[in-house]
This record gives C-alpha cells, sequence and structure tokens, in this order.
C-alpha cells in the first residue's frame, strides 16, 4: 500500500503567539479544527522502535513509543511500512487548536543510530469551500492570532491575501507556495489556501479576501474579524487596553482585598482583647469589695461585747448597771411596786 506523502516544504518565517516559529529545516503541515491529520516521512535505514513527540523526543514530549509496526495512544497514532524506502506515517484525529507546534517523529535501531525528521503543524480554525451562503465571522482578542484555510477546487499559481477586496488593500501576494508581510502570512497546501494574522489588534477589525488566482480563472473567499480586548476580571477594573496593565491590575486588586482583611482581623483581635482585660478587671473589682464587706461585719460583731462597757461609762452617776440593766430589760417596772430579782452584770 503505498503512502500518499502530503508533505511541502514552504514555511513562514516566524508565526507567534498561536501559530509556530518555524525555521528553514522545518516541514510544514495544515489542518483545520476538528479535522484529521496524516503525514508520511521517509528515512533511508530502518528501525526497531518507531516514536512520534511533541518538539524534541525526550521526557514528557513523547507521544507514542513502540516496537510495534502499528501503535496508537489517544489522539496519536504511528504506522510503519517497508516499500522501496521505509516510511512512518504520523496521524492525530479531531484536531484542535492546542495543537499547532513542533513535532519530530523517528527510527533507530538504538539512540546512537536513530533518525529522525521535524515539522510544524499549523491548525486553521475553520475552512472556507464558498459552500455556505453567510459570511465567516470570526470574534478574536488582541494578542491572539488567527489562521483560515481557503479551500479551492481549480488549482492556481498566484495567491492573495487582503483588506477587503484586493483592491488597493492587497497585504500578501505570492507566486511561491508561501509569503509574509509583517504579521501577515500566506502558506498553500494541496489546493488550501492558508492565511493568518498574527498579534491581532482592535484595528485589525474588518472584512479580508483569500483569493487564489490560475490561467484562466479566479477565485476567492471572504470573512470577517472582530477584534476585542482580552475578557477578565482586571479589563473592567482598571479600564485598560494594554495588556502589561490589565496583569498589573488583576494583581493589585487581590493584594489590596488582602491589606484590608488584615486591618479587619486586627481590629477585631484588638477589641476582643480589651473586653477580655476590662471584664477580669470588674470581676477582680467586685471580689475585693465583696471580702472588704464580709471583714467589716466581722469585726462589728467581734466588738459587740464590749458595747455595753461603752454604754455604762455613758451613765448618769448615780446609776447602778443593775438598775440600767433591769430598766433596759423592763421599763414597765419603774412605776410597780413589786419584786424582781436582780440582774448581775458580770464584768
Amino acid at each position: 500500500m503505498k503512502v500518499r506523502h502530503t508533505l511541502i516544504c514552504c514555511f513562514f518565517l516566524s508565526l507567534q503567539d498561536g501559530n509556530p516559529e518555524v525555521t528553514d529545516a522545518q516541514i510544514l503541515h495544515y489542518g483545520v479544527i476538528g479535522g484529521d491529520f496524516k503525514a508520511g516521512f521517509s528515512f533511508e535505514s530502518p528501525g526497531t522502535w518507531k516514536m512520534f513527540c511533541r518538539e524534541e523526543c525526550e521526557g514528557e514530549n513523547i507521544l507514542i513509543n513502540t516496537t510495534d509496526v502499528r501503535a496508537q495512544t489517544g489522539r496519536y497514532s504511528i504506522e510503519y511500512e517497508i516499500e522501496l524506502i521505509y516510511v512512518l506515517s504520523v496521524s492525530i484525529s479531531k484536531l484542535t487548536e492546542s495543537d499547532s507546534g513542533q513535532y519530530s517523529c523517528g527510527l533507530g535501531g538504538s539512540s546512537s543510530s536513530a533518525s529522525y525528521e521535524r515539522f510544524v503543524i499549523v491548525v486553521a480554525e475553520a475552512l472556507l469551500d464558498g459552500n455556505d451562503d453567510q459570511l465567516k465571522h470570526f470574534d478574536k482578542e488582541t494578542g491572539s492570532s488567527l489562521t483560515v484555510g481557503c479551500s479551492f477546487k481549480q488549482p492556481g499559481n498566484r495567491g492573495f491575501f487582503c483588506r477587503g477586496d484586493c483592491g488597493k488593500n492587497i497585504l500578501v501576494l505570492t507566486l511561491d507556495n508561501r509569503a509574509q508581510s509583517g504579521r501577515y502570512n500566506i502558506g498553500y497546501d494541496s489546493g488550501v489556501l492558508y492565511v493568518s494574522i498574527t498579534q491581532l489588534t482592535k484595528s485589525d477589525s474588518g472584512r479580508y479576501r483569500c483569493s487564489l488566482s490560475g490561467s484562466s480563472s479566479s477565485s476567492f473567499r471572504d470573512f470577517a474579524v472582530t477584534v476585542t480586548d482580552a475578557a477578565g476580571p482586571s479589563a473592567t477594573t482598571t479600564g485598560s487596553s494594554t495588556p502589561s496593565l490589565t496583569l498589573t491590575g488583576s494583581t493589585e486588586q487581590p493584594e489590596r482585598a488582602a491589606s484590608a482583611a488584615a486591618d479587619v482581623l486586627l481590629v477585631v483581635g484588638l477589641t476582643l482583647a480589651l473586653i477580655i482585660i476590662l471584664s477580669s478587671l470588674t470581676v477582680l473589682i467586685i471580689c475585693i469589695k465583696r471580702k472588704s464587706s464580709r471583714g467589716l461585719r466581722t469585726r462589728g460583731n467581734s466588738e459587740g461585747t464590749n458595747m455595753e462597757d461603752v454604754h455604762y461609762e455613758n451613765c448618769t452617776p448615780g446609776s447602778t448597771r443593775e438598775d440600767s440593766t433591769y430598766q433596759s430589760l423592763n421599763p414597765a417596772g419603774r412605776d410597780q411596786d413589786q419584786t424582781y430579782s436582780t440582774l448581775t452584770h458580770h464584768t
């Protein structure tokens, strides 16, 4: 079974912030979100083990490492075939935007004799094939990137990427498989013209056109882009449109909240401490007063035996202690003639 190679040697010089950076030594492949990717790579020598990796084949970057002819791990799969040459095919199913990046695959009998092929995958957010009557619209945030695939049935030899209708607003024009002008890029692969804008700004909002022209016909696909400030709590708090200011606002707000919470805790702690101290002092004063009142009553009772002596000393001359005592006991006896017993007070 022959494996159709979908390799092309075109590449972007630099695709940033969402699109991978590509160098002259790498091969560029395209895919579309939700679609499947498959590419075959030829090697001069056979290998007992096969590897498929994200970036370099080391550590956690290794997606598949096997000695089998076929292997699969999640959305990643690998297949090894021997024809006139040694072919290793790698696949990724259900592509996502995060699958854009650098990859490598290799064959070898040992680490010293390993042979690798490095390539880059650019995942487009949509494939425009002309079957949709409505204008395709993309909502993006500042600083992000956009890649759109424009599919054409007829091949062409000139690719255009324009702002508007390709009158005087041609962003990129190429007779090759790839071209770049500032933040704008074109790549052509198997009848699909891929256009990209990196580091989007609000001024990039508008209508765009990708066009492929041949010797006798010209086709185009239109789409629109709306670029808004990156959403986040700091954007509404600071009202800033620059990422740096947005980041600063998002860090200052939690710090202020934490500082206010610390102040509240400090006030509550001091208040509780003051209440405890005042309560302790109040209880101590009450205990001291109660102890003092008990001491005075005890002293009065202990001196009660001497009160009579004080009373006698203040009596008028000629009175006796017995008369005084009797009168205090029986006042009615003063005017009555009766016999009574004399009380004697012993001192």
